[in-house]
This record gives structure tokens, sequence and C-alpha cells, in this order.
């Protein structure tokens, strides 16, 4: 009886030990390349758009309000000056797709906006992400202000018109950078000054570095490209910012200091005239932007 369970014993060895090789000896398959999350902490990065959108199911809203210009101190350097402010809600309709509505102070703007992901960074395959923002805003007021030359009113005239194609990549954990290039269309604009400009382009950049878990430094750029038939004293400028952003989960607050007192893309890349190279005059302003997301559950 012994001697059968030996026998047992020694051919179950015999049979463990070809397999267990076998299976130490099979390579292992490869991990499929994983979607890289957070370029950025939201979609915006002081007056830019990123390549960010809103999460699928959840209410994005943000507060973006920019004081007046750094100037005298009885005005506490623009605390006190006439401000501009733009309120937004977004929403995520899919985990590519958000949509979004806003109301701006200055010029009463309100305008409705969408972002599409193209294209998503990915651990391997895939270095980069792609992402389409526009927009389209009608400016508010009487209609006496919104007449053309030949002093008739139409509602085309308050329309205008956003487009910007973003390329991002989230290089590390503590770096992030995008570029952009950028459409704008008025239907109506001033021809005594912009000469029937109705058309505008350019290019924007974005960079974060996060200092901490929770903190990071953002510096952004944007310039306008096709405006030199402009006269230089109302030409649209570049604009600069420099600023913090402080995250905690769905909750984000930026400030900084930038030369464009405008908010909705097109009026913050196309009229601004603040020169941020010349500092003999006010050209900078302070600004924060306050974003909070709510999901809406299942």
């Amino acid at each position: 009886m012994k001697t059968n369970n030996i026998k047992n014993l020694i051919w179950l060895l015999i049979m463990w030990i070809p397999l267990s090789v076998m299976a130490q000896d099979a390579p292992e398959e490869p991990m499929a390349p994983e979607i890289v999350k957070a370029t950025f902490e939201n979609g915006l990065a002081i007056n830019n758009q990123t390549v960010q959108t809103v999460d699928k199911g959840y209410i994005d809203f943000n507060i973006q309000h920019r004081f007046g210009l750094i100037d005298k101190a009885s005005d506490l350097y623009g605390i006190y000056a006439p401000s501009n402010i733009r309120l937004f809600f977004g929403y995520g309709v899919t985990k590519k797709l958000s949509v979004g509505a806003a109301a701006t102070k200055n010029k009463q703007l309100y305008d409705f906006s969408m972002k599409y992901k193209l294209l998503q960074q990915k651990t391997s395959g895939m270095p980069v992400s792609v992402t389409f923002a526009g927009n389209a805003a009608i400016k508010g007021g009487e209609k006496t202000s919104i007449m053309n030359q030949d002093n008739t009113y139409k509602f085309a005239h308050r329309m205008s018109y956003f487009g910007e194609l973003m390329v991002g990549r989230k290089f590390n954990s503590k770096f992030s950078g995008q570029v952009g290039v950028h459409y704008a269309h008025y239907n109506m604009v001033d021809s005594a000054t912009l000469y029937e400009h109705h058309d505008f382009y350019g290019v924007s950049a974005v960079a974060r570095y996060k200092f901490s878990p929770q903190g990071s430094f953002m510096v952004e750029y944007d310039h306008p490209l096709n405006v030199s038939n402009i006269a230089e004293a109302i030409r649209p400028m570049p604009n600069l910012g420099l600023g913090l952003e402080f995250s905690t989960g769905y909750h984000q607050f930026q400030i900084f200091v930038c030369n464009s007192n405008g908010i909705l893309d097109q009026e913050a890349k196309y009229f601004n005239h603040n020169d941020f190279k010349n500092l003999g005059v006010p050209g900078y302003l302070i600004g924060f932007n306050i974003t909070r997301q709510f999901g809406l559950g299942e």
C-alpha cells in the first residue's frame, strides 16, 4: 500500500514539473495602452481653453473675474476699478463631448459652446491629445447700438463665432503643455477702425507645472496674426498671462496677472489693446477663475 502511494506521488511530480516550467516560460501578454488623464485640471487655463472636457454626467460651473487695470493706489490697483465677469455652466454629454452656456458682463455677451476630444493621449501609441472647442456668441444691448453703416438692424449683427484646435501633451506627472490655432468671425465690426476686418486668426500656447499635489504654476500666450493692416492704436495685441492654480479634486482656483480684460475667447484674443511689453502705461490686471464640478450620478 505504501509502495503504491509512493509511486502515485512520483508520477504527480513528474507531471507537475514540465507544466510548471512551461508556465514560467510562457511570454507575458503586453498591457493595453491606457488613456493619459488630467493633462490639465479643468477646461480653462487663465484665458485659454484646454484639451480637457467636462466629465460625462458632470456639471461644470465656472466664475471668471477680471479686475480693472493695475494703475492707482486710489482704486486699490484695479480692485475698485470697473471689472468684467463671466458665468459659465457646462455639461459632459459623453466622455468626449461637452457643451456649455455663459453670460459675460462687458458687451452683454451670451454664448453657447462645445468641446470635442478628437484624439486622446495614451501611455503608448498616441503621444498627444487633440480637442476642438468652439462657441457662438450673441451681443446684447439696444438695437440702436448695433446698426450697420446704412442704419439698418439685423439680429445677425449681434453674432460672433470662435473655433480653436488644440494639441496637448502631459509630459510627466508635473509638466503639461499645449498649443492651438484659433479663428474668430464677427458679423459686424466698426468699419471706421477695423477696416471691415471681420475675420481673425492666431496661435496660442499654455503650460502648467505642478509644484505640489494641489498647486501649479501656469503661463499662457496668445498672438493674433492677421492684424497688421489695423491702426496701431487699436490693433489687437498679444496676451501674456502668469498665474497659480490650486486644485482639490473637483474644485479649482486660479489667480493670475494678464494684460487682457476680455474673457470670452474671441474678446480676449482679438479685442485686447493692452501692450504687455510697455510697462510705462497701465496694461496688466489681476484676475481669477473658480471652477466647480458636480456629479449627477448614474
